[in-house]
């Protein structure tokens, strides 16, 4: 099977493509029967000339969440020449509150600058769910989102794997104290404000002074952190190959959650802590209900974090040797070479229903497509 990723990250926001396009095309690549290429949205959209070619060898092309405008027009295209399409996201898009850098424009609909914004019409919403009616499938990596758009879309649940080797990097030099740690993109203050951990840290900090707290990437949770200066620490956000380097300085990693957008989050935060060894606290939420045997799920109470942080910083030799076995086995177990059948055989089993004769009656699509050139 040949198949293209069509990513939508730019180099400066890189992160969602790596996990969605990238990792799954090099363990497609390490087969010796199957090939993966990468283009980029903006070459698929304007038909450049290696992209058509990329696109003419393919069995079947997945366009990475930015279905509207141009690129709904680009999908009839393809699937007008036999291809099989398919849809990859992995947000809740409907479901974005106030804080997430991208409620702008999914929520309300704008682009350029703030003083001189612009409405578009249609919205990016209805123009998703335009595409989601006109690929042959969609591919996410949380079942809640799956249940969210199954009447939409024939979905399937394509879980995020890891790229191990990437996580073989050396712990940094003793230091002195506990560091727990988080990072993450600009969508994150509701799982802090909303969870219960903020109230639990200021506690935990008051009463075990050698504990820091590491926030990378926003700073406007660092600044929510109620702690002294001299008790939390700010990193700006690295690039993907550079996270792991920043993880190794955790000594426990947190993974709050909070509402119906974080419910629809993939398990990626928290199966990076159990394969780089590092204990790790999460609230119970869908996104790491699998993962319950392998670490601390507690409800979203600050007197339930609170216990946990505490055990763990006072035990933490006990909690380490623990994160060294079954957590681990675990977490390299869904590395992405490891599960490349269970990528090709869900791609092969869209490819198949897609060349499948159609039925006698079907649903029409709304031609959204000229509608937008």
């Amino acid at each position: 099977m040949n198949i293209v990723y069509v990513f939508s990250d730019s180099p400066g926001e890189w992160n969602c493509s790596e996990w969605r396009c990238a990792i799954p095309a090099r363990a497609i690549n390490t087969t010796n029967a199957h090939h993966a290429a990468l283009i980029s949205l903006l070459d698929f959209t304007r038909g450049a000339t290696a992209a058509e070619a990329a696109c003419e060898a393919a069995d079947l092309i997945v366009v990475q969440r930015n279905l509207f405008g141009p690129t709904l027009a680009a999908i009839q295209h393809w699937k007008a020449r036999s291809k099989t399409v398919i849809a990859d996201f992995d947000d809740a898009y409907d479901l974005m509150t106030p804080g997430n850098s991208g409620y702008r424009f999914w929520a309300q609909g704008l682009v350029g600058p703030p003083d001189r914004p612009v409405r578009i019409n249609p919205p990016p919403l209805t123009q998703f769910k335009w595409g989601l009616r006109l690929v042959h499938a969609a591919s996410m990596p949380s079942k809640r989102l799956a249940d969210d758009w199954a009447s939409h879309a024939d979905v399937h649940l394509m879980p995020n794997f890891l790229d191990l080797p990437r996580y073989d990097v050396p712990r940094p030099e003793a230091h002195t104290g506990i560091n727990i740690g988080w990072g993450g993109s600009l969508s994150h203050p509701q799982s802090f404000t909303g969870s219960g951990v903020l109230p639990a840290l200021r506690r935990l900090c008051r009463a075990r002074p050698e504990v820091r707290v590491t926030i990378i990437g926003d700073r406007r949770i660092y600044a929510l952190l109620p702690l002294p200066e001299e008790q939390k620490i700010f990193r700006p956000w690295v690039t993907h190959a550079e996270w792991p380097r920043e993880l190794a300085r955790y000594d426990i990693g947190v993974a709050p959650l909070h509402g119906a957008y974080d419910e629809r989050r993939s398990w990626i935060k928290v199966l990076e802590y159990m394969v780089m060894r590092l204990p790790w606290v999460a609230s119970d939420g869908p996104p790491y209900h699998e993962l319950r045997p392998y670490g601390w799920l507690v409800k979203n109470d600050a007197s339930a974090w609170e216990r946990v942080l505490f055990d763990m910083v006072d035990h933490l030799d006990d909690y380490r040797a623990e994160a060294q076995r079954e957590p681990y086995l675990f977490a390299i177990s869904q590395g992405a070479e490891g599960n490349v059948e269970k990528i090709l055989a869900t791609y092969a089993a869209i490819h198949e229903r897609a060349k499948a004769p159609l039925p006698a009656r079907s649903v029409p699509v709304p031609l959204c497509a000229q509608a937008l050139r």
